[in-house]
């Protein structure tokens, strides 16, 4: 007589932690508010004043040269189009990024410019998402709550709504970190050198982190792929261009607002602020030195250190402070540090009331915990955490 064999009943899917779950639905709610918002300001004004200097550069390259992206004149001829209000480029307003910028977006000249606005932020969402995607820890609703954690917070809307590269930056950068995990210098540094052509003075400490950590192949890359892209530009931009380009970048010291976001805001624009930003830039390489075998401490800290020892900085350059936090939490920190990264969401909410103050506090008060955290931990190679992501490609890496 043959038995039948017992078949154990269905297991049910666990539930979330009840504080994860309203996590993610805050946080969702956030994120939806805020693309909710970016689409009434598109339908509002589809050309948008930044975007519209983008846009008219680039044209200007394609059809006169790329000597001209820089020439006020040729810009404002561009402009007469637009709709009032919209036409006017003066000294105030000038293009005032590096021509890689300009090369970018030339392809989207094609489309009216409310198109290629709407186009462009796509394109940095499809960034964002691959960077989250490839960095971001954690897997199921805990992973889903940090990418919506991210779409809620202020500079992220922020480079959305101003059409900065901030957010294919952080694609670029989250690019280069992966190819470093898995082993591919050359193509990282070729990745990190295209985010620095976009906007070097945020990444600039990136690359530096990467070779006192002893990493010097991506390092190499970097600076041969960075040649290259200097002598292009030398090259389009001819003299007259690199003229302009100066006196571009000579309006952009007399403008105290583009240091708003720095410690120019507490101490004023002048050698005791770059003294102490020097200081900051200082502190991070030495972190990166003592932490040098983890590569998301490396990377982590050269995100921050760029931009604690940055001149100049706008809203949505903190975005690349969510991937620095995607990267340490790779790590496994304590649950302290993880409360601060969290607190860290009230003054990325706060600074969209024009205060840097808690920003900067915060952003000081992290590079103090990092440095802690390196004196403590020493060089020892980073252990597995099971509160971390056993997947983390970063632990320990040295590419």
């Amino acid at each position: 007589m043959s038995r039948t064999a017992e078949v154990p009943p269905p297991s049910r899917p666990s539930l979330p932690p009840l504080w994860l779950a309203i996590a993610a639905v805050i946080a969702g709610w956030a994120a939806l508010y805020d693309v909710v918002t970016w689409v009434i300001l598109f339908i509002r004004q589809p050309v948008h004043p930044d975007f519209r200097i983008f846009y008219v550069a680039a044209e200007a390259g394609l059809r006169y040269g790329w000597a001209s992206i820089y020439d006020l004149q040729t810009l404002r001829a561009l402009s007469a189009s637009f709709p009032a209000g919209q036409t006017d480029i003066g000294p105030a307003l000038p293009f005032i990024n590096p021509p890689v910028f300009a090369w970018l977006i030339a392809p989207l000249t094609a489309l009216p410019l409310p198109v290629a606005y709407a186009f462009w932020s796509a394109i940095s969402l499809a960034a964002l998402l691959w960077a989250w995607h490839i960095a971001a820890p954690y897997s199921g609703l805990r992973k889903i709550a940090l990418l919506l954690a991210a779409l809620a917070l202020w500079p992220v809307l922020d480079a959305f709504y101003f059409s900065q590269p901030s957010l294919v930056i952080v694609g670029l950068l989250a690019t280069a970190w992966w190819l470093c995990s898995k082993d591919r210098p050359l193509a990282a540094g070729a990745a990190l050198a295209l985010a620095t052509a976009l906007k070097p003075h945020t990444v600039f400490l990136v690359p530096l982190a990467l070779a006192v950590s002893g990493r010097f192949r991506p390092f190499l890359s970097w600076a041969a792929v960075c040649t290259l892209l200097v002598i292009a530009c030398v090259i389009a931009l001819g003299p007259s261009g690199l003229n302009n380009a100066l006196q571009t970048l000579e309006y952009g010291q007399t403008d105290t607002g583009l240091a708003h976001y720095t410690l120019a805001y507490i101490f004023g624009t002048g050698p005791v602020s770059y003294a102490l930003e020097g200081l900051q830039g200082i502190a991070a390489l030495v972190i990166a030195w003592r932490r040098r075998a983890d590569l998301n401490m490396v990377f982590a800290i050269g995100l921050l250190g760029s931009l604690v020892f940055a001149f100049h900085l706008h809203q949505y350059d903190y975005a690349a402070l969510i991937l620095a936090a995607w990267l340490v939490l790779h790590t496994g920190p304590a649950l302290w540090h993880r409360l601060w990264l969290l607190l860290g969401v009230v003054p990325m909410q706060a600074i969209s009331l024009g205060n840097p103050l808690p920003q900067l506090a915060w952003d000081f008060g992290w590079l103090v915990i990092l440095g802690l955290g390196a004196f403590t931990a020493g060089n020892e190679p980073a252990a597995a955490n099971p509160r971390s992501d056993s997947r983390s490609p970063g632990a320990g890496v040295r590419a």
